[in-house]
């Protein structure tokens, strides 16, 4: 079975305004996302799910980055050629025999 994968996500041109719709609400979408996980995490476990915390620290930082680049975008009056990529490789763990 093959064991790397690509799928294109965003292949394309977009106005500032498209920009803004499309891959500030990705980035939204991964932040509720880990934040609802890390809330369950504690109604479950007492405790925070640290991973969850640093990836929505590590996604914040990066839309303040996005951010800065669409406001450069906007007042330089470009528009945005954005294409990203998926890479998805299969984690197979072995079944430990006891």
């Amino acid at each position: 079975m093959e064991n790397n994968n690509k799928v294109t996500l965003i292949d394309g041109t977009f106005s500032i305004a498209e920009a803004n719709d499309v891959l500030i609400n990705m980035f939204t979408m991964k932040i509720n996302f880990h934040q609802q996980k890390n809330v369950s995490h504690i109604e479950r476990f007492g405790k925070p799910d640290e991973a969850a915390k640093e990836k929505v620290a590590f996604l914040k930082s990066e839309l303040a980055k996005l951010e800065a680049c669409i406001e450069k975008a906007d007042s330089d009056n470009a528009t945005l050629k954005v294409t990203s990529a998926i890479h998805i490789d299969y984690l197979i763990e072995s079944a430990s025999i006891k």
